[in-house]
């Protein structure tokens, strides 16, 4: 079993009636704020209209929702732009073929008391996935004179925020601005946020879909892409509505937390789903490349689909 399917209205009783093809997605992580536009092309009936039922599931390891899809467990993956250039350097057999979010999210999280980067020397800072952490971190400290050998790493395994509050880490990084940065403030931890685009770390799409190679062009994601952006306009255009809704299918989203998150991923959706922009991807892949976290160079075909052209 890849995880729990997360209940929703996707048989409805308006249903056309051909039988709608499945698409399954593994989220990167539990159902939040971040699928926003994923509920609402549910809710507001995008996905019916183009032929589609959508399961989204759960992953029991955020670890291995890409590994999955690409080993055929499921049609599509959430995943990260900035891991997309190690799975590709390791030959797993994935493109992407759409975004979810457009901008980043990952932020540099320090305990009160710190008001530079440079504070940050001879200080801990947890880590959760080493590569990508470890060439954005140095590329922060970088700006500011500073480099790894500058601070102690230890890795916290995901557990960012208990790292903090627990005051066994001085800072952490790969937490997200609209999450564990605003779960710590409504704890009243008062925590300062220093974002790597803001630091030399080139910008990237958070959240980004994943297709097996061989499926990339399959016309059922061709259609939940297009869906995807008449659910996200849905979403601008009735954020209120859509999240009561997704209170209403999922109680456990009805949290200050949750609320917060939702009005802070708004500006952050991306608008267009299936468009590709080229010259961010081939930016973040020569910084991945200068950094050491891929060996050698990648044509921008090795790992996404740009639907302009028609091909990988």
């Amino acid at each position: 079993m890849l995880g729990t399917i997360l209940a929703g209205p996707a048989a409805r009783a308006d249903a056309p009636d051909s039988a709608p093809e499945t698409v399954t997605v593994i989220l990167d992580w539990f159902l939040n704020a971040d699928h926003a536009a994923l509920l609402a092309a549910e809710y507001g009936g995008a996905f019916r209209r183009h032929g589609l039922r959508v399961k989204l599931i759960a992953p029991a390891d955020p670890g291995s929702p890409a590994r999955l899809v690409a080993a055929g467990q499921a049609d599509l993956a959430i995943s990260y732009q900035t891991q997309l250039g190690m799975l590709a350097e390791q030959g797993i057999p994935l493109l992407r073929v759409g975004t979810l979010i457009d901008t980043p999210l990952d932020t540099l999280i320090a305990a009160p008391g710190i008001r530079s980067l440079a504070d940050l020397k001879g200080r801990t800072i947890g880590i959760s996935m080493a590569g990508v952490d470890d060439a954005v971190l140095a590329t922060m400290l970088g700006s500011v004179g500073l480099s790894l050998s500058d601070v102690r790493q230890v890795n916290v395994n995901f557990q960012l925020e208990q790292a903090l509050m627990s005051h066994s880490v001085d800072a952490v990084i790969g937490a997200t601005r609209t999450y564990e940065l605003i779960d710590l403030q409504q704890k009243g931890v008062s925590p300062v946020a220093f974002y790597p685009e803001e630091h030399g770390v080139p910008l990237n799409d958070e959240l980004i879909f994943v297709a097996a190679r061989d499926h990339a062009h399959d016309a059922r994601i061709v259609r939940f892409m297009a869906a995807l952006e008449e659910g996200t306009n849905t979403l601008l255009n009735h954020p209120d509505t859509i999240l009561a809704q997704a209170i209403k299918e999922h109680p456990e989203l009805d949290t200050p937390l949750n609320r917060a998150a939702w009005t802070a991923i708004l500006p952050r959706v991306c608008k267009q789903p299936s468009v590709l922009n080229g010259r961010r991807y081939r930016a973040f892949m020569a910084f991945l490349r200068e950094r050491g976290v891929v060996r050698r160079d990648l044509a921008l075909s090795a790992y996404a689909v740009d639907p302009a052209d028609g091909t990988p």
